[in-house]
């Protein structure tokens, strides 16, 4: 360990390796647990409440339900990854998790949903709308995350290279994901896709597919 420079502390490619595992699987199971877990909880919400209790009461408790879930798991993931990477600022990755992520989660979809009719109405193909739509979606809310994280932790100008590598990692890993699906056959708009939930499936797969590539470029 003689020539191992004294200012910076050796960590061993095995636990290079291991941390990587270990982000990419946190990645995953917190940030995409977190909003499918607000999902399924506002859904079951509101559908249990509809008709049953006042409009506003019911999409007030769902959407309790969605953003406390998702900022939880946003917050869980910030402080992980800074357990991760050997920081002492958790409180503050934990902040870092959750802005970097939720807000801007939601405001892209809210764009993808004001946008989606006027694609629509150009006749573009809806399986090749949804990847047009999504693959830059999804670079952009894994880099912004990335990025707030690596403020949060204190890596400075080194931050926004992390996050570049981030994006375009996302995205390259969303791309191939849903291709892949596309050709074994779960193309969204084909005949008997909406009974078997192609577009919900693509989704989750891609958002697991790019979480657990980007996941080690964040550790």
């Amino acid at each position: 360990m003689a020539n191992v420079p004294q200012t910076k502390e050796y960590i061993a490619p095995a636990a290079r390796v291991r941390a990587a595992i270990l982000g990419a699987a946190l990645t995953a199971l917190a940030l995409d647990g977190g909003l499918m877990g607000g999902l399924i909880g506002g859904s079951l919400i509101f559908h249990s409440l509809i008709e049953k209790a006042p409009d506003l009461l019911t999409y007030a408790l769902a959407a309790i339900a969605f953003f406390g879930a998702t900022l939880g798991g946003s917050a869980l993931w910030g402080a992980g990854m800074a357990r991760l990477a050997r920081s002492p600022a958790s409180r503050r990755a934990a902040w870092a998790g959750m802005l970097g992520f939720v807000p801007l989660t939601f405001v892209l979809n809210s764009l993808l949903a004001a946008v989606e009719p006027v694609a629509v109405r150009a006749n573009l193909p809806v399986h090749r709308l949804f990847t047009v739509l999504f693959v830059p979606t999804a670079s952009l809310i894994a880099g912004v995350s990335s990025l707030a994280l690596g403020w949060a932790l204190g890596w400075s100008r080194a931050a926004l290279a992390r996050a570049l590598r981030v994006g375009v990692t996302a995205a390259l890993a969303f791309l191939a994901v849903n291709l892949g699906m596309e050709a074994l056959g779960w193309q969204i708009g084909a005949p008997g896709a909406e009974e078997r939930g192609t577009m919900i499936t693509i989704l989750i797969v891609s958002n697991v597919g790019l979480r657990s590539r980007a996941g080690p470029c964040s550790a």
